[in-house]
This record gives structure tokens, sequence and C-alpha cells, in this order.
């Protein structure tokens, strides 16, 4: 089950405007990883789950190394899972606070719940992920964390 709007992924990660065309399925997007995505997407990624510069940087340098970032276009596949791993907690951050602002704020401080990590730091890695999304889905639905 994918756990938010695949419309609300794409957005995050540029859509249409960096993507080429804007997969409407998860069998798309996940082709759409499997080849390599825009290497901008990785800045779009980060810029949509905070606006601090050194934040962002972090980030992108997380989903990509900066050597492959300056050499290819386009990242790897590995590089793309954690780039669509990091859209899709950061678009499902927003749907369960209903605010991008709150939701960035949530993202970027460190919590009890991870570690005393940053949400959208635990989530590079798919374990990491799957536990930012149980809680961000307990918040969506009034559950207990």
């Amino acid at each position: 089950m994918y756990p938010v709007a695949i419309a609300k992924v794409v957005q995050t990660m540029g859509g249409g405007r960096v993507l080429g065309a804007s997969p409407g399925s998860v069998g798309e997007l996940a082709e759409a990883v499997a080849k390599g995505l825009p290497r901008e997407v990785a800045n779009e990624v980060a810029a949509h789950a905070t606006t601090d510069r050194d934040m962002q940087k972090r980030l992108r340098n997380l989903v990509v190394p900066p050597a492959s970032y300056k050499r290819s276009p386009v990242l790897s596949p590995s590089s793309s899972q954690k780039a669509e791993r990091l859209a899709r907690i950061t678009a499902l951050a927003q749907t369960a606070f209903g605010d991008a602002q709150e939701a960035q704020a949530w993202l970027t401080h460190p919590h009890a719940l991870f570690g005393d990590r940053a949400p959208i730091e635990v989530s590079i890695t798919e374990l990491g992920a799957r536990q930012v999304e149980r809680v961000l889905l307990n918040i969506q639905y009034d559950l207990p964390v």
C-alpha cells in the first residue's frame, strides 16, 4: 500500500517540470525510479522538506554524493529510490499535518522516537522511512504515536 497520493509525491519531486512526464500510478513511478530520476529531483525534494539552505544541502548529499551529482544529469537507481522515499515522507507529512510549514518543522527537528534524529534524515533508509511513515499515519488518523 502506498501511503499518500502519487500526485503529491510527484509534486514534491518537482512535477512534470522536472520529471518530464508526471507518473500517475505507483507502477509508473517505480519505472521512473528504476530508470533513474533527473538529478534536479534531489534539490526539489530537499526544498520541499525544509527552507533551511544548510539542511537542504545535507539532504541532497544524503540522496546523492556530490561528485555523482556533478557528474551525471540522472540519479542512479539507488539515489532515485532515496529521493522517492524522502518525497513520499515529505508528502505524507504535509498531508498528516495539513500545513507545509508545520510538516517541515516536524521533519527537520530531532525526535526521541527516532533516537534524537530528524525524521527526514531517518527516512533515507527504507527501514527508517517505514518507522517515520507509521508515526505520520498515526498522527494523520489521530492514533497514539
